[in-house]
C-alpha cells in the first residue's frame, strides 16, 4: 500500500535537476524496483495522485514514460501491472572509441554472468546526443558504465541518463553534481603508495608528469592529489609538469616530448630528476622508449615508475614498476551493483597494489 512515511513515494528528491514528471518518474520507478514482483497490479492513478500530491497530467506522464521503458503493461479498464520478466540484460559501456580494443576481460565477464556487453564509444567528434542515440534497449533491460570521459561530458551524460531512466555507473572519482555511483582504485592510497615507495629509496627530486589531458575525470583527480601531498609532505624539490596534452591527441607524444625537454640535448645531468612517474602508463613506456634511445639508464640513472598496470610490463627490456588493481575485480562489482537497488549511490573503492620491479631503485651518486 501506499504510507505517508514510504520512503519512495515522498517528493525528497527535488535536489535533482529535473522537471516534475521526470522526479516522480524515478520515485515510481524505485517503488516498482523495490516493492513489486512481476504481473503484480500498480498503483492507481486516483491512489498515486492523492500520495503525492501533484496533478493528474503529471502522473498520467510518468506512468506512460515508465511504460515506454518497459516496467509497465497498461491493461484497459484494469490499470496497471508491474513487468518484471527475466530478459537479456545488457550492460552499455561507454568509452572513448581509443579503448576499442581492451575491453577483453569485461566481455569474458559479461558473458559469464549472463549479461552482453555493448560498447557505445565516443569519437573525435561526437556530441551527447550521438552517445545518446547509440543506446538501443529501454532502462529495463540496459544498464550502463562511463568510463574515460571529460569531467563535463560525464556529468552532462550522467544527468541524462538519470532523467531517462537508465541504472548507470562511472568507473571514476565521485565528483559534485554527479547523478549516480561510482566504482574507483583508491587514487589517494594510490598516490601515497607512489610517494612511499620512491621516498623509501631515498629520491628526492621526483617528476610527475601529466601526460595525460587535464580535462579527464581521472587525470585531474591524480594531478589534484599529487599537488597536495607534495606540499603535505614538505617535497621541496619533487615537481608536477604538465605536458599540456589536449583531448584526443596522443599522451604517448606528449610524454616523449617532455622527456626530450628534460633529459635531451642542452640540459643539464645534474639538474635530472632521478626518478619520473608519469600519470598513466602509455607515459611510462613513451618515457621508457626515450630513455633506452638516448643512452639514459633505467634505473640507474632514472627510476621509473607508472601510475597505471601496463600489459606484458614484466617483459620489457626493463620490467615496470607500477600501480595495479583488478580490472577483473571491478566489472564484477559494477554488474553486480548495475542491477541492484542502490546503483546511484554506491561509492566503492578498490585498493590499489604496488609491484615492485627493476625499473625502480635508489639514486645513484
Amino acid at each position: 500500500m501506499l504510507t505517508p512515511d514510504n520512503p519512495y513515494l515522498t517528493l525528497a528528491a527535488d535536489e535533482l535537476k529535473q522537471p516534475l514528471h521526470a522526479k516522480v518518474r524515478q520515485i515510481l520507478r524505485e517503488r516498482i524496483l523495490n516493492g513489486f514482483e512481476h504481473g503484480q497490479r500498480f498503483h492507481s492513478e486516483r491512489e498515486l495522485i492523492e500520495k503525492l500530491a501533484v496533478s493528474q497530467p503529471t502522473i498520467r506522464r510518468a506512468l506512460n514514460d515508465l511504460v515506454a521503458e518497459g516496467y509497465l503493461l497498461p491493461e484497459p479498464r484494469r490499470g496497471f501491472f508491474v513487468q518484471r520478466k527475466t530478459e537479456t540484460r545488457h550492460v552499455g559501456f561507454i568509452l572513448p572509441e581509443l579503448s576499442r580494443n581492451s575491453l577483453g576481460i569485461e566481455y569474458t565477464v559479461c558473458r559469464e554472468q549472463g549479461c552482453l556487453l555493448d560498447p557505445h564509444y565516443l569519437h573525435r567528434n561526437d556530441r551527447l546526443n550521438d552517445l545518446i542515440r547509440s543506446i538501443k534497449y529501454p532502462p529495463s533491460q540496459e544498464r550502463l558504465l562511463i568510463a574515460g570521459l571529460t569531467v563535463d561530458l560525464t556529468l552532462a551524460l550522467s544527468s541524462h541518463l538519470r532523467m531517462e531512466g537508465y541504472q548507470h555507473i562511472v568507473l571514476g572519482p565521485k565528483i559534485p553534481g554527479l547523478a549516480c555511483g561510482t566504482i574507483m582504485p583508491d587514487y589517494e592510497t594510490e598516490v601515497d603508495q607512489v610517494i612511499d615507495h620512491l621516498t623509501g629509496l631515498g629520491h628526492e627530486r621526483i617528476l610527475f608528469m601529466v601526460n595525460e589531458p587535464e580535462i579527464l575525470l581521472i587525470t585531474s583527480l591524480r594531478s589534484q592529489l599529487v599537488h597536495r601531498k607534495i606540499e603535505e609532505r614538505g617535497l621541496r624539490h619533487a615537481r608536477v609538469v604538465s605536458c599540456q596534452t589536449q583531448n584526443w591527441d596522443s599522451s604517448y607524444d606528449a610524454a616523449y616530448r617532455k622527456a626530450d625537454e628534460i633529459f635531451g640535448p642542452g640540459s643539464d645531468r645534474r639538474e635530472w630528476p632521478t626518478a619520473v612517474a608519469p600519470l598513466s602508463g602509455v607515459g611510462a613506456w613513451a618515457v621508457l622508449r626515450y630513455a633506452m634511445r638516448h643512452g639514459i639508464r633505467v634505473p640507474e640513472d632514472i627510476s621509473l615508475l607508472s601510475f597505471d598496470a601496463i600489459e606484458n610490463a614484466d617483459i620489457l627490456p626493463v620490467p615496470l614498476t607500477e600501480m595495479t588493481f583488478s580490472p577483473q575485480e571491478r566489472i564484477e562489482k559494477a554488474i553486480t551493483l548495475l542491477w541492484g537497488p542502490d546503483a546511484d549511490k554506491v561509492d566503492v573503492r578498490m585498493t590499489p597494489k604496488l609491484v615492485v620491479r627493476e625499473s625502480t631503485a635508489a639514486p645513484r651518486g
